[in-house]
């Protein structure tokens, strides 16, 4: 399937505190990246611009859809990990970063090579403004023709100075997985000063490369994230080789949220997050794995993997979800996975296509609450259907069927 992108009129830049700059780049890409001539992307010629590793101007920078000078549509490459602002230190402080805001019009196309150590990282202190529209999503992808593989570059990662169990107040950072070492986020900290970020209607494709020490990127990370400073509303998920979105601590908020074919779990939390999710669908199975291997829950909920009775607790809310597991995949992994000292509260969840399937494998020192329950796994710990209506609206973006 080629990939498609719609080409109604571009959505104006939402207006920013800090001025607009350039990274110097060459000029058919607006000067911010390094031309790469012509690609053939998406079935036509698109103008290869690649960002450089580093974006830290404590100002705005603009991901333009196309080149002013050449007419072209752009696609923005990702030649290794780029990160957005200064703020992975482990000493870094609202007050001592960068605060680069990397803000991307509608219908923008960002790409990682095929098979690639690429990804984006918006570090501390920095912000993406990434707002599409249902006609034009910004789309993060590898750089080939279709939507059909997965872990061919890496993800898009948010952190921020919010909580987590693993690193309270007075211990710092934390360090992050996957990324690259020396990479942190959290430390509890008030943050007046940074740029907000927003993720709207947004597709994330073909990711989960594993980068470094052995982990895969998630489709979306979010690192200590607070719901004061990020929003998060209409992203699609499709293909991860790992979750499809996992938050490590604070408490973002996330609506409309589709989650579809990726190969690990579908959602998972920890290290004291208690944000929330409304409106989920999710289509558990992963590319490739749809029928061979289980493609893990759509849940695997935690407290803290090194103690469980570390505070803040885990203790993340679900309201209106539709979980379908793919037809034809050997499924062994429950819908619900709650471990390691987590908490959560799950309001009208429909369940369907996981007979003879366990609905939940709940710790003795976590626990759900569950209403509005309808299913047709094996349940152990839920209680008795009752009614559920789910979400069923489809999503913004039409992803390809799970291979």
């Amino acid at each position: 399937m080629n990939k498609i992108i719609a080409t109604v009129g571009l959505l104006a830049l939402a207006s920013a505190s800090q001025a607009v700059t350039t990274l110097g780049g060459d000029a058919e890409c607006n000067s911010n990246g390094e031309s790469q001539g012509f690609i053939p992307f998406n079935g036509t010629a698109y103008l290869g611009c690649e960002l450089p590793i580093s974006i830290a101007v404590d100002d705005t920078v603009v991901l333009a859809k196309d080149s002013a000078t050449l007419g072209l549509p752009i696609v923005w490459t990702l030649p290794g990990i780029v990160e957005v602002g200064n703020g992975s230190g482990a000493s870094a402080t609202p007050s001592s970063v960068d605060h680069t805001l990397l803000q991307i019009e509608a219908g923008a196309q960002i790409a990682g090579a095929v098979d690639s150590n690429s990804g984006l990282l918006i570090s501390r202190g920095a912000g993406i403004e990434a707002v599409g529209t249902a006609g034009e999503p910004i789309v993060f992808s590898s750089l080939d023709d279709n939507y059909s593989e997965s872990g061919e570059w890496g993800g898009l990662v948010i952190a921020g100075f919010g909580q987590s169990n693993d690193c309270p107040n007075d211990t710092g950072s934390c360090e992050m997985e996957g990324v690259a070492a020396g990479h942190y986020f959290g430390g509890g900290l008030t943050d007046n000063e940074s740029p907000n970020s927003t993720l709207e209607y947004v597709v994330i494709a073909e990711g989960g490369h594993v980068i470094e020490d052995g982990n895969e990127i998630n489709g979306l990370t979010l690192y200590a994230a607070d719901d004061d400073k990020v929003a998060i509303d209409n992203v699609h998920v499709h293909n991860n080789a790992d979750d499809g979105i996992e938050f490590f601590g604070g408490d973002a908020e996330v609506n409309n949220l589709w989650l579809t074919c990726n190969e690990d779990d579908s959602v998972d939390w920890d290290t004291g997050f208690h944000g929330s999710i409304e409106n989920l669908s999710i289509l558990q199975g992963g590319a490739g794995d749809s029928n061979t291997d289980s493609a893990g829950y759509a849940f695997e909920l935690a407290g803290n993997p090194n103690d469980p009775t570390n505070q803040p607790q885990s203790n993340g809310s679900v309201t209106n979800a539709s979980i379908t597991l793919v037809s034809g995949a050997v499924q062994t992994d429950e819908v619900f996975r709650l471990k390691e000292g987590t908490l959560g509260s799950f309001t009208n969840i429909d369940i369907s296509g996981y007979a003879g399937v366990g609905c939940d494998d709940i710790d003795a020192n976590s626990s759900g609450s569950f209403s509005s329950l309808a299913y047709d796994c094996n349940p152990t710990d839920l209680p008795a259907e009752t009614s559920a209506t789910g979400f069923t609206e489809a999503s913004f973006w039409s992803a390809p069927a799970c291979d």
